[in-house]
């Protein structure tokens, strides 16, 4: 069975859309630490199984569940915003789970790109992944973005 975790999934925007794209072949779980966003997560997406733990503990909870690689990951969380320690702690949680040739996806605000901490996060995961692209800028979103899609 393939398995996709959601990493922040905040108030559900992005986690409406994963829901009606997986299947029934596939183990679909979120992973949100704020405690504020868990009510309103079940309100609005009842079908949603969401943990309120921490990503780095993405291991002891796929064991709970029967999973044993996750095939992706698709994280909202704010990367940049992390310290060094904090985004080293959380990546390799997530290189832990996730499966060879398994997809981590996760996006950068355009305007804080240029930041240190920014970079230093491309930086890792450039070191952590086989394969990194960058999508062009989201001119669309707000604030724009882009999007990091690795490969393991």
């Amino acid at each position: 069975m393939k398995s996709v975790v959601e990493y922040g999934p905040g108030t559900g925007a992005i986690s409406r859309q994963l829901l009606k794209r997986v299947g029934e072949q596939q183990k679909f779980f979120a992973v949100e630490l704020n405690g504020n966003f868990i009510p309103v997560l079940r309100k609005k997406l009842p079908e949603l199984t969401v943990f309120n733990e921490s990503v780095s503990d993405i291991r002891h909870i796929c064991n709970r569940e029967g999973v044993d690689w996750v095939d992706g990951i698709i994280s909202g969380l704010p990367w940049t915003a992390f310290p060094e320690s904090l985004q080293k702690e959380l990546l390799e949680a997530t290189l832990s789970v996730l499966a060879d040739g398994g997809q981590f996806v996760t996006f950068a605000y355009v305007h804080g790109l240029a930041l240190q901490n920014a970079r230093r996060f491309r930086a890792r995961l450039r070191e952590a992944f086989s394969e990194v692209t960058v999508s062009p800028v989201v001119w669309r979103n707000l604030p724009p973005a882009v999007f990091y899609s690795c490969r393991k």
